[in-house]
């Protein structure tokens, strides 16, 4: 009963049941319902006078079972009806059940005789047993079976089948309209996903737009300023203007994750040159970095955040006036670049965390340089922060860099 349970979950045993009872009233022929092992999971429907003295009698209704099993299963292999001949030399047939992809088990019918002419070469699924026709009762029981043509039993099974694959269909949803919605909800998430997509896009190429807009009317505003400054013979705001300008036209390249040392150098000298215009004889600086190296490979922005970090509070009154020296040569292979800087308001521990750090966000920011080099370079490369080695108060700030050069 297991198996019958089993079954049960997907389809209703007491409405096959009752399709089982019609088909047999309508048809005229014997029909049963078996689990996969051959064993029946509903009442007998029409079942002939012959074939129940044989499931009654021992030996010989294990024959049975086993013919019910076998024809089952030949219909599960192929996935076919099976029309066959019993071991009692009757003729029967098999419906397969296939639940979700699964053989569940099979409807069997038949129990007739053929009329001469119509006599086929169907298998014999079973070795014949014809010592029950030494029994008077049950050759009385066999010259009473319907005999019927082939055509009957075959137009027979092929009604059957249809309405067992409709029927399994209905009850599992995987019928024409089972499968339609499961189409209609695939296109639905589809559709909605597309959409999604679409709508990403289009923010994306809004925002590429309004940023591309912004950029050109900045610079617009750039030059009227530069030119004013010229008219005016501003000679250092003419320059500040012109050295903004070139650090929003690098920044504005923020989808490009490797950019070259030189180009790194530029943006950081119009930085300097911007920040000493504000705190005056408070910032001095050198860049001793030989042309030869501009070429080399570099992570976009990776100086920005060291050179922010050590110039802050460099403003204020009460500070010393910060010095930077950048340097770069080769060292095993490889380009050392580093940063001394004087600044002592953050132990060396404390400046390692504040550069190795998640990165915050807004236009300028002190965190992730370890994190910037390890993705864009490899895990080999990382940022190193030391007190320095000339004997001088403040830290150095170092990385290795690839020998390669872009472009």
């Amino acid at each position: 009963m297991e198996d019958a349970r089993k079954l049960s979950d997907f389809i209703d045993l007491d409405l096959l049941q009752n399709i089982q009872d019609n088909c047999s009233k309508a048809m005229g022929l014997a029909f049963i319902t078996v689990d996969y092992k051959g064993i029946p999971i509903t009442k007998y429907s029409g079942f002939t006078s012959h074939c129940m003295l044989g499931r009654q009698a021992k030996g010989f209704a294990e024959m049975c079972e086993q013919c019910d099993a076998h024809g089952g299963l030949h219909a599960a292999i192929t996935g076919q009806p099976y029309i066959y001949r019993c071991h009692a030399d009757l003729v029967d047939f098999a419906v397969p059940l296939i639940v979700n992809g699964s053989y569940m088990g099979a409807v069997l019918g038949g129990q007739v005789r053929l009329q001469e002419e119509s006599e086929r070469e169907l298998e014999h699924i079973l070795p014949q047993r014809p010592n029950w026709k030494r029994d008077k009762e049950w050759e009385e029981a066999y010259q009473k079976l319907e005999v019927v043509t082939y055509e009957k039993v075959e137009a027979s099974v092929k009604l059957l089948r249809d309405i067992i694959v409709t029927f399994v269909e209905r009850r599992t949803g995987k019928g024409a309209d089972g499968v339609l919605r499961e189409k209609e909800k695939q296109l639905s998430e589809e559709r909605a996903a597309r959409l999604d997509l679409e709508k990403q896009v289009q923010k994306q190429e809004s925002n590429t737009a309004r940023r591309r807009t912004e950029l050109h009317y900045f610079f617009f505003v750039m030059n009227i300023i530069s030119k004013l400054a010229y008219e005016e013979k501003a000679a250092k705001t003419e320059a500040l203007s012109y050295d903004f300008a070139d650090m929003m036209r690098y920044a504005a390249g923020a989808e490009q994750k490797i950019s070259t040392l030189g180009e790194e150098l530029n943006y950081i000298g119009a930085l300097l040159r911007i920040r000493k215009a504000w705190v005056r004889d408070k910032l001095a600086y050198t860049i001793s970095v030989p042309e030869q190296y501009h070429q080399v490979s570099c992570p976009f922005m990776v100086l920005q955040p060291i050179v922010e970090c050590a110039l802050e509070g460099a403003e204020t009154e009460a500070a010393e006036p910060r010095k930077l020296d950048f340097y770069a040569e080769e060292e095993n292979g490889r380009l050392l670049f580093q940063i001394l800087s004087n600044d002592t308001s953050r132990s060396v521990e404390e400046l390692t965390e504040e550069l190795s750090g998640a990165a915050e966000e807004g236009y300028f920011h002190t965190g992730g340089v370890d994190r910037l080099l390890k993705q864009t370079l490899g895990g080999g490369y990382r940022l190193m922060v030391n007190r320095r080695r000339d004997g001088r108060a403040g830290a150095a700030v170092s990385f290795y860099l690839p020998l390669e050069r872009n472009g």
